[in-house]
């Protein structure tokens, strides 16, 4: 593993499931390895570049799919190999991963400030907006909602087993926003109820599923099955490039310690996943900083992607699980 102390940070952080949602998990990631850089003292290139390829193994070997800290990668790592293709020397590589980094925070606010933008005409005043799991990207929504003055109501349902719908209670009280809270069981209730449902995503794929906490895709459904307008806020940082390569998203099982605790006979087994996919034909758009889009569209926006080739030959033993780090013990 890579001794860093800001990669073993990040990567026991990211293990730990302690970072938030996956736009916040990229900017650490972006941090962590901006930190490296400046204090990688190599002698040479092929040094420099080694090291850097340790530490992105050891973050991708915990990483879920969670496409925003692989794409953000993806373009650090992509600036500095085309200045290595261009015969620069060490010191320019250098330069233009911290300058890769730089913009790639700069870029992630404003693209994040428009999906809040384009999000926000879709609520409406005197709605009641449903909103399943924690989004950050669908507190902004929100919260840019109220400061153009419109007049709404948020319900959200727990989200277990993590429980994240209880830290958009917090969130949205904290911002004047009224907010009711029930039970996951009580979706079929509350979304036909509901003008619309607002989700985040932690990754699109190049098909238009949309990656999500498990519970999305039965609220998709209600949402459907009685016309409510269904939105998926995601940037387009959230578009998985390793699904064009015919890869699947690599879900988490449910640990046993979530559902079941030591009363209960060892051998009972807790079964299902922690996410799930949503078929882009139950997604109204998606709200992006492009704008709202078809999930269908996302695949034209990924063959404009640049990506790194160092990057992109891990991401099959990525996505095999069998990427091996020692980030995590």
């Amino acid at each position: 593993m890579c001794k860093h102390p800001a990669i073993k940070t990040v990567v026991q952080r990211i293990h730990a499931d302690a970072i938030g949602g996956a736009a916040d998990i990229a900017k650490e990631v972006v941090d962590a390895l901006l930190q490296l850089n400046r204090d990688i003292a190599a002698a040479d290139a092929d040094t420099y570049k080694a090291q850097i390829m340790e530490a992105v193994v050891d973050i991708l070997a915990v990483t879920p799919s969670f496409a925003p800290p692989i794409n953000a990668m993806h373009r650090l790592l992509g600036r500095m190999e085309a200045a290595d293709r261009a015969g620069a020397p060490l010191t320019d590589l250098k330069a233009e991963f911290q300058s890769a980094g730089e913009d790639f925070h700069a870029w992630a606010e404003a693209a994040l400030d428009k999906v809040a933008q384009y999000g926000a005409e879709k609520i409406k005043d005197g709605d009641v907006v449903f909103m399943y799991s924690m989004s950050s990207t669908v507190w902004r929504i929100f919260k840019r909602a109220k400061a153009n003055g419109r007049s709404f109501e948020v319900v959200v349902t727990e989200s277990r087993p993590g429980n994240e719908g209880l830290w958009t209670v917090n969130e949205m009280a904290q911002h004047g926003i009224p907010v009711s809270v029930s039970i996951d069981a009580n979706i079929g209730e509350l979304v036909p109820c509901s003008d619309a449902v607002f989700v985040g995503a932690d990754a699109i794929s190049s098909a238009g599923f949309s990656f999500v906490k498990v519970g999305t895709y039965p609220t998709a459904l209600v949402a459907q099955a009685h016309g409510v307008p269904f939105y998926v806020a995601a940037d387009s940082l959230k578009f998985d490039s390793s699904t064009l390569l015919g890869l699947p998203f690599r879900g988490e099982t449910i640990p046993r310690s979530d559902v079941l605790d030591d009363d209960f006979p060892a051998h009972i087994a807790v079964v299902g996943d922690l996410f799930e996919s949503v078929p882009p034909q139950l997604v109204s758009a998606l709200i992006t900083e492009l704008g709202l889009l078809s999930p269908t569209a996302v695949v034209s926006v990924m063959w404009e992607l640049k990506l790194s080739d160092s990057l992109n030959a891990l991401i099959p033993a990525w996505a095999r699980g069998e990427l091996g780090s020692h980030g995590h013990e």
